[in-house]
Order: structure tokens, then sequence, then C-alpha cells
């Protein structure tokens, strides 16, 4: 939102769709034009926005820190769905033992690589199959990649690189939960973490359930270490 008579900037929204049937929104104010109702007019005009899409759940993403924020979820009727903590990793872990075993290679269209990648995500992340149904798995295989184990697929990754921040984040990681527990996670995570420092990727990020203390202890024992949690609140359409 820009200020018509100042000409700045004052205000934005961000619309943030990875699943047809759910969107999250984050956003911030300027602080000197905090309290004056801006990001108020600019979620209302978000909401019409997905009203016209169609879509059936948005997340608000509220940093806890932030107590403001907390109150203005709530003032819209937002309902406290999950909580996450934000990882980051400045330095990669050495590679050994059977990790070196792992391979990642990309995803494609291919019927077999769309299958796994629907199932090995909805079963690791237990998702409802009315959800799954209505994604496009085909383009979300273009962006992943597979973690396979002496030659059979094991889970999945997508990995998100800006080279002009020098930054990446890692999203959609995923392992079959039959074969969990086995440090096919973590060596995926430290093969992948050490090429992007080949890159030139300075920093990675990703972000972790507050209630899933097995992937947290995974990430920290990569080393990746939390910068805050943010709270993810449903508001109502």
């Amino acid at each position: 939102m820009r200020d018509d008579e100042a000409g700045e900037v004052v205000g934005f929204c961000g619309i943030y769709q990875n699943r047809p049937t759910e969107v999250e929104i984050c956003g911030m104010v300027h602080p000197r034009r905090r309290r004056r109702g801006v990001f108020s007019r600019l979620l209302d005009e978000a909401l019409a926005e997905l009203r016209g899409r169609g879509v059936g759940r948005v997340l608000l993403i509220v940093d806890r820190s932030c107590e403001a924020g907390e109150v203005f979820a709530k003032a819209w009727g937002g309902t406290l769905e999950s909580s996450e903590y934000r990882m980051r990793q400045s330095v990669a872990p050495r590679l050994q033992g059977a990790y070196e075993q792992l391979s990642l290679r990309p995803a494609t269209r291919a019927p077999d690589d769309v299958e796994f990648v629907r199932d090995c995500i909805q079963r690791a992340f237990e998702l409802p199959e009315e959800d799954v149904a209505r994604d496009d798995w085909a383009a979300r295989a273009e962006r992943t990649v597979v973690i396979e184990h002496a030659g059979t697929a094991v889970g999945v990754m997508h990995v998100d690189r800006d080279e002009e921040a020098a930054e990446a984040g890692i999203y959609g990681f995923a392992v079959l939960p039959e074969l969990q527990g086995r440090g096919y996670g973590r060596g995926a995570l430290s093969t992948v973490t050490r090429a992007l420092r080949e890159e030139g990727i300075e920093s990675v990020h990703l972000e972790v359930l507050v209630d899933n203390p097995a992937a947290l202890h995974l990430y920290e024992s990569c080393g990746f270490v939390s910068g805050g949690i943010e709270d993810y609140y449903l508001i109502p359409l």
C-alpha cells in the first residue's frame, strides 16, 4: 500500500498459495503508520481476492514476539492453528558413514515420480485425501528433489535458492514413515546443505512444528538453530 500524499510505501500484505485449498498471509506496516488501520485494509482486500478464488482456508502468520500481531489476529476472529520454529543453519555438518550412500536427483513429471512425491508428502504430513486430490502433483514434482538410498526412493525435498541474497530455504522435506529413524533425513539434509555451500549459499533456513520434537532434534543435529516462533492463525473468510 502506498500513501498517495507522501508517495511512500507504508505497508504490504503477501499472499502465498502452496495448495489450492489453503493460503498463508503475512505482511507489515511502516512503524510510523501503525495503528491507523493500514493492515486491516490490506487484509480486507486480500480476503476479498481469496473469496473470489474459492480458497477454503486462510492462515495469518504472526511472529510470536509481536504481541500486537496476536491481538490483531484474534480481533479478526483468528484461532491458533499451529506454531513453527524458524530455524537457520550457518555451518553445514560433516557427512559420515551410510550417509554417503544417499543421492538426490530432480523429480520429473513421469508418472512414477509424481506418484511418489504425492504419496510421500501425504503420508509423512498426514494430509487429508480431499486436499491431496486437488493439488497439481505434476507441477509439484518438477519443483522437488527425490532422495534415494542405494537407488531406492526414500523421501522428497524442495530447495528454494535466492542467489542474490546467498540464501536458500528448504520446504516439503519428508521421508516415508516406515523408513524414518534410519538416518536418511539427516544424511539428505547434510548432503543438500553442503552442496549449497559449494554453490555460494551462505545461509539455509527452514521451519518445523513446535510439537514435532523428533524433527526438531534432527534439524538441531544438522546445525540449525531456532530464531523465533511463528504462529499460524486460521482467519474466517
